[in-house]
C-alpha cells in the first residue's frame, strides 16, 4: 500500500516543477507585513489650525423653479403641437423655425428653432428669429408661427405675381470697331 506512493513520488520529477506560485506567495506576503508595519507605525495626523478668512455675500442669479418648469413645459408642448402642424413648415437645410403662443404673454414669445434628422427632431430654444416670421400663414387658429427664409420669400412672391418683375429688353448685338492695321504693314 506504502509502495504505490514511493513509486508515484520517484515518477514526479522535482526539478522540473515551477518555483514561482511559492516565491509569489512569498512576495504577497512580505507586502501585507510591510503595510502593517507602516500602518501601525505612522503617527496620528495632528489638526493644523487654519485662519478663517472672512466671507462676503455673493449674489447669484437663478432661474426661478416655475420658469424651469415653464420652458421644460414649453419645450414639451412646442415638440407635441409641431407632430401636428409640420406639413406647414417652410424647411431650409433640414432646419427651420418656429413660435409656440405663450398663454401668460399673450402672444408667439416661446421661439425655437427646429433640426429634423433621421433620428428625429431636435429643438433648440432660441431668443429671436435669423428668418422672416410668416403673420396668417397656416391653418386658422395656429398655435405656431412659421417663418422662412429671405430667399424662400422672394421666390414664393415672385410666383405669386410674376408681373411684379422688371421687363428686360434683350440687349442688341455687340459693335465690334476694327483694329488698325499693324505699323509696317
Amino acid at each position: 500500500m506504502f509502495d504505490d506512493d514511493e513509486e508515484e513520488e520517484k515518477k514526479v520529477d522535482r526539478k522540473n516543477l515551477s518555483q514561482v506560485p511559492s516565491w509569489l506567495m512569498v512576495g504577497f506576503l512580505g507586502g501585507v507585513v510591510t503595510m502593517w508595519l507602516f500602518r501601525s507605525s505612522a503617527p496620528e495626523p495632528v489638526p493644523v489650525p487654519v485662519a478663517v478668512e472672512p466671507t462676503v455675500a455673493v449674489t447669484v442669479e437663478t432661474v426661478p423653479a416655475e420658469e424651469t418648469v415653464a420652458a421644460e413645459a414649453s419645450l414639451a408642448f412646442a415638440e407635441a403641437i409641431f407632430d401636428t402642424y409640420r406639413d406647414w413648415v417652410f424647411w431650409t437645410d433640414d432646419k427651420t423655425q418656429v413660435a409656440v403662443w405663450n398663454t401668460a404673454t399673450m402672444e408667439f414669445s416661446d421661439r425655437f428653432e427646429v433640426i429634423r434628422t433621421l433620428e428625429g427632431d431636435y429643438f433648440r430654444s432660441i431668443p429671436e428669429f435669423t428668418r422672416l416670421p410668416l403673420p396668417g400663414y397656416g391653418p386658422p387658429n395656429s398655435p405656431i408661427l412659421f417663418t422662412e427664409t429671405t430667399e424662400q420669400r422672394y421666390k414664393r412672391e415672385i410666383r405669386l405675381n410674376p408681373d411684379a418683375l422688371p421687363k428686360r429688353e434683350k440687349p442688341g448685338p455687340v459693335e465690334l470697331n476694327t483694329l488698325p492695321p499693324p505699323p509696317g504693314g
